[in-house]
C-alpha cells in the first residue's frame, strides 16, 4: 500500500533501467530487477522476455504496450507527492515453491568472462551475475512498470526529495546462512567509488552524497539536488557483495581473489556449480534464496556451443529447453511441436549500430567521412535483409517506442552521389575504373543509383573504382565484430562492406571471440575504424548519457565522442522532474548525436523467446515472461 503525508512538493519518480534484453540466460534469468546500465549485448540480443501469449505475435504496433502503461502513469512520469512512505503489498515471502525437481537447459553461442558485478559491462556475464546475486532494492511491477519494494519491504522519500531511506526484508541472508544487511550494501558502494576499482559505470552514482546503514536493516541515501532518475538508479545500481567474504580479498585480482572467477557465497535463486570456460556453466538451486525460498529448478545449465545454428537444432531437437533463435529461423522456430515461441515489440528496445573511431588519426574521425558511410549504407534494406521484418530502422539512439522519441532528425537516406560528394569533402578522390581518371563530383546529378547497389553512369554502365587520398593510397577501413560466430554482426559487416566497396572504399573484416572483441572495443589505444554491435535497451533516456560522456572513453564512449553541449543536456535533463522540459532536452540530444554520427544508428529488434513447452509457469506481462522465472517449473509429461 501507498502512504502520503504533507503534499509539498510533486516527485516524478522516472522509471528506468528495464533491459529489453538479458543477454545469454535467456530462460530463467531473474528480469524482475531494475537494471540501470546500458549494457553491450552479447549475441542472443533479441531474445529475451516476452509479453504476448505462446506462438502468437505481438501487437503489429510496437508502441501498444507502451501507450497503454503510459496511460496508467508508469513509464513517463509516476507523480508522488514529497514525503512518500511506500510499503510492499507482499511483506510475507515466506511461503515456499510447490513445483521442485528437474534441471533447466540453456544453450549459448558465446560465454560470460567474469562473475565480477563491477568490471563487466556484457549481458553474457550479467546473465550469469543475475542468477548469483540479488541486487535490487526495488523491483518493476510486472503489469505497471512501477517501482515496487523488493529487497526493501518499505521505502520513504523525505518532503524535500534529497533522503531516501529503504527499510531491508529482515530475512535476507547470503547462501552461507549469514544475514545479508544494509552493511553488505554500504560496504559494496565504498568499494565502487573508488576511483582506482574502475567501475564502469561509476559516473551514474556520482549524484549521491551520502550512503549510509544506520543500521542492519536501515539504508540512508542522500543526494543534493533534484535528480529525475534517482530513484532507480540507487536501487539497483548497488548489487551486494558478501563483505564477510570479500573484504579480505583483492578487488580485481582474480588470481588472489577465486570469488571474481568462482563466487562461493551467494543471494540470488542459484548457486555455481561448476564454471568451464566456453564449455558449460552450471547452477545449482540456492536453498537460502530470501524470496519465497528455492526456485523450483534443481539446476540451471547453460552449455556453450560454436554456433547460433548449433544451439538451435539443440532446442528443436529437444536437447535443450531454449535457445537464441535467428531471424531466419523463427518460422521454423513456430512449427516446430515441442517449442512455444514468445514475440513482442519491447518498450525497452535494444539497438544495433555501427560505432566509429573518432580519435585524431582515424579516417572516420571526420564527421564528412562518417556522413559519406552513412549515405553509402542503404540501412531500410539492410535491416530487412538481416532481421527480415524482425526490426525496425532507427535514425538516432531512442527508438520510436521510448517517449522522448524525436523523429525530426537528419537519418541519412541511401545515396551513393551525395557518399561521394562528402568523401571529396573530406579530401578524398574517386578515380573511376572506366577513364582511370578522377571522377568529376560535379556530374554526379546525372548519375542513376543502381537498384543493387551503387551507381549506373548516363549510359547505364555499373560505376566501379577507387577511392584514394592525396597519396593516391586507396581508403582502407577496419571493420571488427564479435563474437566470431554472430551471424547477425557478420551479415551487417558484410552488407557495410558491399555498399562501401560501391564507392571505392575496402573494408577489412575482423571477426573476434567475444571476450576479445570487448577488450579490443575498450582498448585505450584501438587499431579499429569501425564496428558492429548492440546496446540493451532502456526505458530511462537519462542512462544513455553513459555511452556519450567524456569520463567515460574508453570502457562506454569507445569511440571517444565528446561534445560538451550533449553533455550539458543530458545533465539538464536529468534535473528536473518536469517531463516536457525533459522530453525538449532529450530530443535535442537525438538530433545533436543524428547530425554527429558517432554511430550509424541501425534497427531495433523485436523481441522474442523459444520454450520448450515441457516448461510450465511462464506468465506473460508487460514486462516480459521472466519476471517469475523462479517459479517456472518442468511438466510431469513430457513435451512432443
Amino acid at each position: 500500500m501507498r502512504k502520503r503525508k504533507s503534499p509539498t512538493l510533486l516527485i516524478s519518480i522516472l522509471i528506468l533501467g528495464l533491459i529489453g534484453v538479458l543477454g545469454t540466460a535467456c530462460g530463467a534469468a531473474p528480469a524482475e530487477n531494475p537494471a540501470p546500465q546500458v549494457k553491450e549485448e552479447a549475441p542472443a540480443e533479441d531474445q529475451a522476455e516476452a509479453t504476448d501469449e505462446a506462438t502468437e505475435a505481438a501487437e503489429d504496433d510496437p508502441n501498444a504496450t507502451l501507450a497503454e502503461a503510459q496511460e496508467a502513469g508508469s513509464l513517463k512520469a509516476q507523480a508522488l507527492e514529497g514525503g512518500i512512505e511506500v510499503v510492499t503489498d507482499e511483506l510475507d515471502v515466506s511461503t515456499p515453491r510447490e513445483h521442485y525437481g528437474g534441471e533447466y537447459r540453456d544453450v549459448d553461442s558465446s560465454d560470460g568472462v567474469s562473475f565480477h558485478p563491477y568490471t563487466t559491462s556484457d549481458s553474457a556475464s550479467w546473465a550469469y551475475q543475475g542468477l548469483v546475486y540479488d541486487s535490487s532494492l526495488l523491483r518493476l511491477d510486472p503489469d505497471t512498470l512501477e517501482y515496487i519494494p523488493n529487497m526493501a519491504e518499505k521505502y520513504t522519500i523525505s518532503e524535500d526529495g534529497l533522503t531516501f531511506t529503504f527499510y531491508l526484508r529482515k530475512d535476507l541472508k547470503w547462501s552461507d546462512g549469514e544475514p545479508l544487511t544494509a552493511h553488505d550494501f554500504e560496504w559494496t558502494y565504498d568499494q565502487v567509488i573508488k576511483p582506482e576499482n574502475g567501475f564502469p559505470y561509476l559516473s551514474q552514482l556520482e549524484f549521491i552524497t551520502s550512503y549510509k546503514a544506520l543500521d542492519d536493516h536501515t539504508l540512508e541515501i542522500k543526494i543534493d539536488k533534484i535528480y529525475a532518475p534517482a530513484l532507480g538508479q540507487m536501487s539497483g545500481l548497488i548489487t551486494p557483495l558478501p563483505q564477510h567474504i570479500w573484504e579480505n580479498l583483492p578487488w580485481d585480482d582474480p588470481e588472489k581473489n577465486p570469488e571474481i572467477l568462482k563466487p562461493t557465497v551467494f543471494s540470488g535463486p542459484y548457486k555455481l556449480m561448476d564454471w568451464e570456460r566456453d564449455k558449460f556453466a552450471i547452477f545449482e538451486a540456492n536453498e537460502n534464496y530470501w524470496y519465497h525460498g528455492r526456485p523450483n529448478f534443481d539446476k540451471y545449465t547453460i552449455e556453450i556451443v560454436p554456433s547460433d545454428d548449433i544451439a538451435f537444432e539443440k532446442m528443436r531437437s529437444g536437447e535443450t529447453d531454449t535457445a537464441y533463435i535467428p531471424p531466419e529461423k523463427l518460422e521454423d522456430a513456430k512449427q516446430t511441436e515441442n517449442i512455444n515461441v514468445y514475440e513482442w515489440w519491447s518498450p525497452a528496445a535494444s539497438w544495433s549500430y555501427v560505432g566509429y573511431n573518432l580519435r585524431e588519426g582515424f579516417p572516420t574521425s571526420d564527421i564528412n567521412v562518417r556522413h559519406a558511410i552513412n549515405y553509402a549504407v542503404d540501412k531500410d534494406l539492410l535491416t530487412e535483409e538481416v532481421m527480415l521484418g524482425q526490426a525496425r530502422r532507427m535514425c538516432s539512439i531512442y527508438a520510436d517506442t521510448l517517449w522522448v522519441y524525436n523523429p525530426d532528425v537528419p537519418c541519412y537516406e541511401y545515396d551513393p552521389r551525395e557518399s561521394l560528394r562528402l568523401f571529396a569533402e573530406a579530401g578524398y578522390t574517386f578515380m573511376w575504373d572506366k577513364t582511370g581518371e578522377p571522377l568529376d563530383v560535379s556530374t554526379l546529378d546525372t548519375f542513376e543509383i543502381d537498384p543493387n547497389g551503387g551507381l549506373l553512369d548516363p549510359n547505364g554502365e555499373k560505376v566501379t573504382g577507387k577511392l584514394v587520398d592525396e597519396k593516391g593510397e586507396q581508403l582502407t577501413l577496419k571493420f571488427i565484430y564479435g563474437p566470431n560466430n554472430n551471424q547477425v554482426r557478420e551479415l551487417i559487416s558484410l552488407i557495410v562492406q558491399d555498399y562501401l566497396a560501391d564507392v571505392g572504399v575496402q573494408v577489412d573484416i575482423e571477426a573476434l571471440e567475444w571476450a576479445s572483441f570487448l577488450e579490443a572495443k575498450s582498448s585505450s589505444d584501438p587499431d579499429w575504424d569501425m564496428l558492429t554491435a548492440t546496446w540493451g535497451g532502456v526505458l530511462e533516456p537519462h542512462i544513455s548519457f553513459t555511452l556519450f560522456s567524456e569520463e567515460n572513453i574508453p570502457d562506454l564512449n569507445f569511440g571517444a565522442y565528446i561534445n560538451k553541449d550533449v553533455e550539458q543536456l543530458f545533465e539538464e535533463g536529468g534535473a528536473t522532474y518536469d517531463t516536457e522540459i525533459r522530453k525538449e532536452k532529450y530530443g535535442e540530444v537525438q538530433r545533436i548525436l543524428a547530425e554527429d554520427s558517432p554511430y550509424m544508428y541501425l534497427f531495433y529488434s523485436k523481441s522474442r523467446s523459444g520454450q520448450n513447452k515441457r516448461i510450465l509457469g511462464i506468465e506473460p506481462k508487460v514486462i516480459g515472461i521472466s519476471w517469475n522465472s523462479n517459479d517456472w517449473y518442468i511438466s510431469d509429461e513430457p513435451a512432443n
